[in-house]
């Protein structure tokens, strides 16, 4: 798996094949070349212009989405063949970031929900954060640059801390603005689709329009950006752009999400923290293993918490304390779930809450306290606790 998904969050997906026109020729589709003016649309209106973007779209538009989200290691809401059986776990999906997100969305019409999924759908601000460099500039996190300290200062620190080789993981954010930006809009769907520049041209011009509404907060509503990412290409290139750096996206929505509940001092230095264990997996090749897909998915995610909770209580790390420890163990579990047949199966709340908890029992057991075990050697040791970490706890 060539990325994984840190904070899945559960989303309506949109089928683009039914009823997609042919790919119109260039003559018969005018550019739109001037930005939208912001404003919210009505229903009818939204709802043209999203059927507009189908009939922009190739027949076989589903295929082109597969081979890209397959070449990214994007799977995640492909289900296999049930491997572990529900009826063993506490599970309760709910959570307060969760409810918190559904929240946002209370007011919205149906229209807009299916313009958020469209947008959902075809990813094109996630696969400008994955594909292309990140725009000269300094780096600026969360939509008003609250967390920009916070992370920089984790993602340096971390990278002294752990004994692999960083220094080519790209720090990045994952910013919902651009799916206003055009110019940027363009280039996914020219270069990473392959579309033609007329209809990239379009795509770009419509898709701004649609997002750029108050209710979706003009780009910024945390629905477009609740995520996080470890991504690695492996070093293969993607076809029309070429080699793709090694990349931590952290997204405005769930930084957003977690302040919303008052978890804000600790949870984007434990997401980081977390991403960062992913890079680990990648550079020690970790992700190795014969397991089938939802149990496989679940182990290297709760390796992450456990490298996480190991480095956040270090003496040598960030040295959190019980309090705050206490809170960032809850902004992992919050974000457990119950999805037990999907690909991107996380573990659950109880599972992440364990793991999570383990890797600080590590750190407070280092004689000398200034110890830091080498990443390998974590590793291995948390293989040895993984059974106990997944052991059954229904009733």
């Amino acid at each position: 798996m060539k990325k994984l998904l840190a904070w899945p969050v559960a989303a309506a997906t949109l089928s683009l094949a039914a009823g997609l026109a042919v790919l119109p020729s260039q003559a018969a589709v005018p550019a739109v070349t001037e930005a939208a003016a912001p404003g919210r649309l009505s229903p009818e209106e939204s709802e043209a212009l999203v059927a507009r973007v189908k009939s922009l779209l190739p027949a076989d538009m589903d295929a082109r989405l597969l081979a890209v989200q397959e070449r990214l290691g994007l799977e995640e809401q492909e289900l296999v063949g049930g491997v572990i059986d529900p009826s063993d776990y506490q599970c309760s999906p709910g959570s307060p970031v969760r409810d918190w997100l559904e929240s946002t969305k209370a007011s919205w019409t149906a229209a807009d929900h299916g313009t958020a999924n469209l947008i959902s759908t075809l990813k094109p601000h996630l696969l400008d954060a994955l594909l292309f460099p990140r725009p000269a500039g300094p780096l600026v996190f969360g939509t008003g640059g609250q967390d920009t300290t916070d992370i920089t200062h984790s993602f340096r620190d971390l990278q002294r801390f752990w004994d692999i080789e960083s220094g080519d993981i790209e720090l990045t954010p994952f910013h919902g603005t651009v799916l206003l930006d055009q110019a940027r809009l363009f280039q996914v769907f020219h270069r990473a689709f392959g579309f033609d520049v007329t209809t990239s041209t379009n795509l770009a011009g419509l898709i701004s329009q649609l997002a750029n509404q108050p209710q979706f907060d003009y780009g910024n509503h945390p629905t477009f950006t609740f995520n996080a990412f470890a991504f690695s290409n492996r070093g293969v290139p993607f076809p029309g752009i070429g080699q793709v750096a090694d990349k931590i996206l952290m997204g405005d929505g769930v930084l957003a999400g977690y302040r919303a509940v008052g978890l804000d001092d600790v949870a984007a230095e434990a997401i980081v923290a977390h991403e960062f264990g992913h890079h680990i997996q990648y550079e020690l090749d970790l992700t190795a293993t014969t397991l089938p897909a939802p149990e496989a998915a679940r182990r290297l995610e709760l390796m992450a918490d456990a490298f996480a909770g190991y480095y956040l209580h270090h003496a040598r790390g960030s040295a959190l304390q019980t309090k705050r420890i206490n809170q960032f163990v809850e902004s992992f579990a919050q974000l457990g779930d119950c999805s037990f047949d999907a690909i991107s199966h996380h573990g659950t709340r109880n599972q992440r809450l364990a793991s999570s908890l383990w890797g600080t029992q590590v750190a407070d057991a280092a004689r000398p306290q200034s110890t830091i075990l080498p990443s390998r050697t974590f590793g291995q040791l948390f293989e040895q606790k993984l059974p106990e970490l997944i052991a059954p706890d229904a009733g």
